[in-house]
């Protein structure tokens, strides 16, 4: 059986374009972009992922996939950039965790003490290092892979494959993401912070009080102390706060479409659910 020229050709460069989006989403996605898979299987991924979607995605109009090289490059470039800002959206949350860890460390004395995170194949501090493996397990336990996945095909309602987004109201989602990385820190950091305040505080009246007692000698072992009690009992509302910001931004395609109110993704949460 002969296959049509004018309908093989639209799909083969389909597939590119859904390889190049996958790449840019690849590149910097928790998990996926993770140093510890094998870059052999993570291209595996890609090309079994982009031939299940091929003829999902592809357009019904063979005139609206570019066929010339210029156009294909740029096109693709494109593509990286959509996947790339998909992908930064969910990061942020992960590095926003990060920095909160980091002040946790800081105000705990921990910060001195340095491990080697396995996830992001650096050096971090103890807290840093665990809520890195925190947030990588919660993301996992709720899905948050399956729920990445969803937005990336849901994306291709709202910027086809080969055409081109809104640059202008993509790049100032993808700036808003930024800024909200500081809030979403201290959100996360609070609790621990807030006990460990009250914590100098109680110090600073103690050594008033008890001037011979070397609060510096005390203080130390006592946040530690504190500070992992605290951590320990925040960890559930943690889970549950990662889970919430994870299921804003994990439909990805309000980031494509200029949305300022990514509320699609209770359409995600049902359709998990279900």
């Amino acid at each position: 059986m002969e296959i049509p020229v004018d309908w093989a050709i639209p799909q083969i460069i389909t597939f590119f374009l859904v390889v190049a989006r996958l790449s840019g989403m690849f590149l910097i996605a928790p998990v996926f972009s993770s140093g510890m898979i094998p870059g052999r299987f993570k291209v595996m991924i890609m090309l079994v992922l982009a031939a299940m979607l091929t003829p999902i995605v592809a357009p019904k109009n063979a005139e609206e996939v570019p066929t010339e090289l210029l156009d294909l490059v740029i096109a693709m470039g494109m593509e990286s950039l959509i996947g790339f800002s998909m992908g930064f959206a969910v990061a942020i949350v992960f590095s926003a965790v990060q920095v909160g860890a980091s002040l946790i460390d800081t105000s705990m004395g921990l910060s001195m003490a340095s491990i080697v995170d396995p996830l992001n194949n650096a050096q971090s501090a103890v807290m840093g290092s665990f809520y890195s493996m925190v947030a990588t397990l919660v993301f996992l336990a709720v899905n948050g892979h399956h729920w990445m996945l969803a937005g990336f095909v849901r994306s291709f309602d709202m910027v086809g494959a080969g055409q081109m987004p809104d640059v202008e109201k993509l790049m100032a989602n993808v700036f808003a993401s930024f800024t909200g990385l500081f809030t979403i820190a201290f959100q996360v950091a609070a609790p621990i912070l807030v006990t460990l305040l009250l914590v100098d505080i109680v110090l600073g009246i103690v050594s008033r009080v008890v001037p011979q007692m070397n609060v510096f000698f005390v203080g130390a072992p006592l946040k530690i102390g504190v500070g992992l009690l605290a951590v320990i009992i925040a960890l559930p509302s943690f889970a549950g706060f990662l889970e919430n910001r994870v299921s804003d931004i994990m439909t990805g395609a309000s980031v494509l479409a200029g949305q300022d109110d990514p509320r699609t993704a209770g359409e995600v949460n049902a359709a998990d659910g279900s």
